[in-house]
């Protein structure tokens, strides 16, 4: 599955988790197993995040340095 793909699916079902959490008539052990699978997901959904702050970052890096060696260089005026 790709990363983008696993990342909606954790996303989902976080959501499920946090409806879940906040009913009224949840068994402890029930809450507290879910409240455990939603913190895996946030680390999960972090990281993937993370990877792709750094991918962009990394992107616009390498954008800039072509962009900056294809720009033409002042030419100096003459005395």
């Amino acid at each position: 599955m790709k990363e983008k793909e696993k990342l909606k699916t954790a996303l989902q079902r976080l959501e499920k988790i946090v409806e879940d959490l906040n009913k009224k008539d949840i068994d402890i052990e029930q809450g507290l197993e879910r409240f455990r699978e939603g913190v895996e997901l946030i680390k999960f959904c972090r990281s993937q995040l993370q990877k792709a702050e750094n991918e962009f970052i990394q992107l616009k890096q390498e954008l800039e340095k072509d962009y900056q060696q294809s720009e033409p260089e002042p030419e100096e005026e003459g005395c």
